[in-house]
């Protein structure tokens, strides 16, 4: 419309007066429409999405103004400038449209302002460079009416917009040709704003990531797959780059069908006839969600899908999950007790309690085991049970036992422990805590940071079935060995038991199991012969033994007439709180003492 306009103007003996004007006010009305299509573009998603009656009205008020600024500007006069070089419009049409134009760009920039959380990062950043662009040429053109660039700028402005936002390319995977992972978050984002029913099959495959080959025919598997997945109409198809594609149903129809025709895909190449062109593909693991209305948002149903990566360490001997509202409610549940976790390591709500150990040589509380406690809000306590599991699993473990430690440690160091008869405390040691690289310096800067003996440290560490955690445990424990802090074994006698790990780390005390405790005290004939074999044993290498959970007078006569040499349990005294603790040993060490 702005050649149009110069060329008419160019032309104006040609045609009459108000063929010229028409068309140069056409061009204006097009500023308009533009402007007004912009800020539509701006908040088009709010609307449709979360707009409230009031946002609804302000939609239609900002129509009407539109609707009054064609009419301002068809109504008054326009005039234009020619001498052969230079040509303009000018008058009250064309400053009625600066004024209306200019309402526009500045409702643009507060909207993107004040919707900054419910757009896109590059949409906010588009629009506004958008309007910056096309506010400069309006007041470079208002003040030099001879450069007609209002107009390049609007075009330049789409052309952001394009590149931007609108560009397709940039929503594939180069690699796969597929919807890329960028686009995914935001295709959920729409379908549950627009509440469509629709469900999701992911197909990963179960690796260890630990070799060349493994990755290579991953590799493979995943190329082989792709070109499959075009055959496929019945999803949305993404390339999630982490080894995965994600296939999204809007039909819920489709899925098991299509899971089928994967799988037979799959079985062909598997059992093909052609022996020369055989090839060996990875076995695909299927985590299936049949109703995806079980999340809430697409940053649910992502969080969903994250907890169920399968690893060659799983064994699984099922190729598939079906992810179902019980499971969705775990999920929350576990990050949940995460975020209470966060919270509390955030707020110094991390508090050590110390349960008492009795020596039975000296007749005196000798130890303690330092047991994390997570204070709520409300003063109640969150138990281990219910939040180490999650810890580790969401790797938090790590900063929460580096708390732990350091509270432990200004509790020994604050109160001189060894002065009431306390000879070490023990400190629990999660396996991801044990076998990291870094363990040893940093434990070894923490006592040196508190200045604390490591003669008063017993870490306790739990069994694990996995070789590779316990190779790279054992060179930690060696090393922290040499300078002088202690081992003990925990829960003997459960889970992946292997004598290997008395004989292969330096363990001096090993704490038996407290369920295979009870069932030696309810006449376990088979429990009971293990726990004598254990004592034994365990003295015949020097080895000292504790009792776990031990909760009456009888079991506690029990387990020393077996000649245990260590008692833990509530017969003596639950975990106890700073204070608590040093009340308890100071009495009782020097009543037990005396008597």
């Amino acid at each position: 419309m702005d050649i149009a306009s110069c060329y008419f103007i160019v032309k104006s003996r040609r045609y009459e007066e108000y063929v010229v004007i028409a068309v140069c006010k056409l061009y204006l009305i097009s500023l308009h429409c533009v402007a007004f299509s912009a800020l539509g573009y701006a908040v088009s998603d709010i609307f449709e999405y979360f707009g409230t009656i009031n946002e609804k009205f302000l939609g239609i008020c900002y129509q009407v103004f539109c609707i009054i600024g064609v009419i301002v500007t068809v109504y008054l006069p326009l005039d234009y400038y020619y001498d052969g070089q230079t040509l303009y419009t000018y008058g009250p049409a064309a400053i009625a449209t600066y004024v209306f134009v200019s309402i526009y760009i500045l409702s643009i920039i507060i909207a993107a302002a004040l919707l900054r959380n419910h757009l896109k990062d590059k949409k906010v950043y588009a629009l506004n460079l958008w309007m910056a662009v096309w506010a400069i040429s309006a007041i470079i053109q208002f003040l030099n009416p001879k450069l007609l660039i209002v107009s390049f700028a609007s075009c330049i402005g789409a052309l952001i917009m394009y590149f931007e936002l609108e560009n397709p390319q940039s929503s594939l995977s180069r690699r796969t040709g597929h919807f890329s992972s960028a686009v995914i978050h935001e295709y959920l984002d729409y379908l549950y704003q627009t509440k469509q029913n629709f469900s999701a099959m992911r197909i990963s495959f179960q690796t260890s990531a630990e070799s060349s080959d493994e990755n290579k025919l991953l590799r493979q598997t995943i190329e082989m797959l792709s070109e499959f997945l075009f055959s496929i109409d019945t999803a949305k198809i993404f390339d999630t780059a982490e080894g995965y594609f994600l296939l999204i149903f809007e039909n819920t129809d489709f899925l098991e069908s299509t899971k089928y025709q994967i799988s037979t895909y799959f079985q062909s190449i598997e059992n093909s006839s052609d022996v020369g062109n055989a090839i060996t593909l990875m076995r695909p693991f299927y985590t299936i969600i049949p109703d995806c209305s079980i999340s809430e948002n697409a940053d649910e149903l992502m969080m969903l899908l994250a907890s169920y990566v399968p690893t060659i360490k799983g064994n699984s001997s099922s190729n598939e999950v079906v992810v179902t509202a019980e499971t969705m409610s775990d999920v929350r549940h576990q990050k949940d007790i995460e975020k209470l976790v966060i919270d509390a390591m955030e707020n110094n709500r991390i508090e050590v309690h110390y349960q008492p150990i009795f020596n039975l040589a000296t007749n005196t509380f000798s130890s303690a085991e330092a047991l994390v406690r997570i204070k709520l809000i409300d003063g109640t306590y969150l138990q281990p049970n219910e939040f180490i599991p999650i810890a580790e699993i969401s790797g938090r473990i790590i900063p929460l036992s580096d708390a732990i430690y350091r509270r432990a440690l200004s509790f020994i160091k604050s109160y001189h422990i060894e002065r009431i008869g306390i000879k070490h405390i023990e400190l629990n040691l999660s396996v991801k805590q044990g076998e990291s690289p870094t363990f040893t310096t940093k434990l070894l800067q923490m006592l040196d940071d508190y200045q604390i003996n490591p003669d008063l440290i017993n870490l306790e560490i739990t069994e694990t079935s996995s070789l590779r955690s316990k190779e790279r445990l054992h060179e930690n424990m060696s090393k922290l060995e040499a300078h002088g802090l202690s081992f003990s074994l925990d829960d003997f006698g459960s889970g992946s038991s292997n004598l290997n790990y008395i004989i292969d780390m330096p363990v001096t005390v090993v704490k038996l199991d407290k369920l295979l405790s009870e069932e030696y005290f309810k006449k376990n004939n088979k429990a009971q012969a293990i726990v004598n074999a254990v004592i034994e044993m365990a003295h015949s290498m020097g080895i000292q033994i504790v009792a776990e959970g031990i909760e009456t007078q009888e079991e506690f006569d029990e387990m020393k007439s077996l000649g245990v040499d260590y008692i833990q349990g509530f017969f003596f005294s639950k975990p106890l709180p700073e204070h608590e603790f040093l009340k308890f040993i100071q009495e009782h060490n020097l009543k037990y003492m005396y008597q």
